[in-house]
């Protein structure tokens, strides 16, 4: 079973983790900008990390003969920071790497106003360029973030069928796919977030259509493997080929396959 993970961070990860995936199946990895673990101080931070996930982060999945492709955006977390407007204006010819699909990860974190101005900037741009946006919602107050974020979303106009909601949970799935032609994102990561039970009892309820899941393995207690194992339970669980591959595979292709930039072979 060939598997796309559609967002997981490997700046943060080793090459064994690189290793671990391809033999276990992963084909292709998504990475989208996020928090490094504490707030950049200057916007030429940003840059150099845009930087190296465009350039540098390619070439050694490539090794692993795993394909890599980016998502740049300034993250919610640092969104309500003084230095994040102009680390925005330094972030589109990043954006035009041959490896990048999109604005990423954009939405809230602590839900206020400051966060709403830069997401909505990034998001403007996007619709403007016919970009791919994938939404971060928030750990706390998840439902009021993601219901926010799709009022965002309705007044902006956006283009749905080019924007990816993640980090969804029992609590939102229904907001989520109800709102046009989303894609909705649920990551398998063994504190905050989803279980693969948690997430195989999800699919049985709502079935495959327009949703993806994904590690977001990062620096935290994270797991780049969760993805296959979540498979691994589907199959006991008694899902079908085609509904697996559809989930980790299938769907993927369509909402990524939007960008012209995406050229992994189906």
């Amino acid at each position: 079973m060939r598997i796309i993970d559609p967002h997981v961070h490997m700046y943060s990860r080793t090459t064994d983790d690189y290793q671990r995936m391809a033999a276990n199946g992963v084909a292709c990895v998504i990475e989208p900008g996020f928090w490094l673990g504490h707030d950049r101080e200057y916007p030429e931070t940003f840059w150099d990390y845009f930087s190296h996930i465009t350039n540098f982060e390619p070439t050694r999945a490539q090794k692993y003969g795993v394909a890599h492709y980016t998502f740049l955006a300034v993250n919610p977390k640092e969104a309500r920071n003084a230095i994040a407007g102009k680390a925005v204006d330094g972030m589109w010819k990043y954006v035009d790497a041959p490896n990048c699909l999109g604005i990423g990860e954009v939405g809230f974190d602590l839900i206020t106003d400051a966060e709403e101005e830069i997401m909505k900037r990034q998001m403007d741009w996007a619709e403007k360029h016919n970009q791919l946006i994938l939404i971060h919602t928030p750990h706390q107050k998840k439902p009021q973030g993601t219901e926010r974020t799709i009022k965002v979303i309705e007044k902006m106009g956006l283009t749905t069928k080019r924007v990816l909601i993640d980090h969804n949970t029992e609590e939102t799935i229904d907001m989520s796919l109800a709102c046009g032609q989303v894609t909705c994102g649920f990551t398998i990561y063994p504190v905050t977030k989803m279980t693969p039970p948690r997430m195989a009892a999800v699919l049985k309820k709502y079935g495959t259509d327009r949703i993806v899941m994904n590690s977001a393995a990062d620096w935290g207690p994270s797991d780049p493997l969760a993805v296959p194992k979540t498979v691994d339970l589907m199959w006991q669980e008694g899902f079908s080929e085609a509904e697996i591959q559809k989930v980790v595979w299938d769907n993927c292709h369509a909402f990524f396959g939007q960008s012209p930039k995406w050229k992994l072979p189906k």
